[in-house]
């Protein structure tokens, strides 16, 4: 059974790259290059909750071109044998139907896999947008809290 470990610096190159890649087409309409990073199984969870197979999440983006811009913040990439699995901060800039943009953020757990011809691709989305925090935060939170309201604040 493989390890959990963290990606070394050329493999956190690699998927920080397709990544960008990601970022670039949704903004570019580019779905030849969306259908070529997505895996055939993807899942993608939108942060209200959303659910889209590749089909649907293709569909999505043309129909609607929702993507203005995005911003992430530090990611963090862990693997698991030919699986990676991407955490961090994610502010999109979203069309709404009325014309007016919008801004979501939150956390965002993406996975990816190296495929057989030894490109990586998207298999997992999940985005879970910011809220209303009813407790106090414990220790190990606090730090982390202050980031993020000091990285919403600019």
């Amino acid at each position: 059974m493989s390890a959990v470990v963290l990606a070394d610096e050329a493999t956190r190159a690699e998927i920080l790259a397709v990544e960008e890649r990601r970022q670039q087409a949704l903004l570019d309409l580019d779905l030849d290059t969306l259908s070529d990073l997505y895996d055939d199984s993807l899942i993608h969870t939108h942060a209200p909750g959303l659910t889209h197979t590749k089909a649907q999440l293709l569909e999505h983006v043309a129909t609607r071109a929702p993507y203005k811009g995005a911003t992430r913040g530090e990611l963090t990439i862990r693997l698991i044998g030919d699986v990676a699995i991407m955490t961090g901060r994610l502010t999109n800039r979203l069309g709404s139907p009325d014309g007016s943009e919008r801004t979501v953020a939150g956390q965002v757990i993406q996975v990816l896999r190296r495929c057989e011809d030894g490109k990586w691709r998207f298999v997992s989305f999940q985005m879970t947008p910011d809220g209303e925090h009813v407790w106090k935060p414990i220790a190990g939170e606090a730090e982390d809290l202050a980031r993020r309201t000091e990285e919403n604040q600019s």
